[in-house]
C-alpha cells in the first residue's frame, strides 16, 4: 500500500480517509435508494422535487445529510429518474358526424401564384380545454 501512495504522492492516512469517506457515501447511497424505492411503490411517477419534501423527515432520521442536487445526482446515477410527459392536446377530430370534404387539390400542378387559396383553424387554449376559431365563428361567442 506505501508503494501505491507514493507513486501518486499520496500519505497512507490520505488514501484510508478517502476510502472510509468513500464507504461512507457508498452506504448512504445505498440507503437513499432503498427509501425512494420505498416511496415509488405507492407512487410510481412522482418527481425528485416531491421526494426530497417527503423523505426529508426520514433522512434527518436516519442521519442522512442530503440537499435536493444531491438527491437529482443520486437518482441520475441509477437511472431512477422520472422522464416528463410530453404535453400533447388532441385537436383533429376525424370521427364527427358532419360532412367531410375532400381534398381538391390533391394531385394538382401549381403554376402561378394564387391559383390556390387554403386556410387554417387556430385552437386557442382556455380552462375548459381548447377553442377552435371556427368553432367560435358558428357560435358567435369569443374568449
Amino acid at each position: 500500500m506505501s508503494q501505491v501512495c507514493q507513486c501518486f504522492d499520496l500519505k497512507r492516512d490520505a488514501f484510508y480517509k478517502y476510502y472510509k469517506r468513500e464507504k461512507k457515501r457508498i452506504v448512504m447511497q445505498e440507503k437513499v435508494v432503498k427509501m425512494v424505492k420505498q416511496v415509488r411503490k405507492d407512487l410510481p411517477r412522482i418527481g425528485t422535487r416531491k421526494l426530497y419534501k417527503e423523505l426529508s423527515p426520514d433522512f434527518k432520521d436516519n442521519g442522512i445529510h442530503i440537499g435536493r442536487d444531491k438527491l437529482f445526482s443520486i437518482l441520475r446515477e441509477n437511472q431512477m429518474l422520472i422522464r416528463r410527459k410530453k404535453a400533447s392536446c388532441k385537436t383533429t377530430d376525424a370521427y364527427h358526424r358532419f360532412y367531410k370534404y375532400d381534398n381538391l387539390i390533391k394531385g394538382m400542378k401549381i403554376t402561378a401564384p394564387n391559383q390556390v387559396w387554403v386556410s387554417d383553424i387556430t385552437y386557442i387554449r382556455t380552462v375548459k380545454g381548447f377553442y377552435s376559431t371556427q368553432h367560435a365563428k358558428k357560435n358567435k361567442k369569443y374568449y
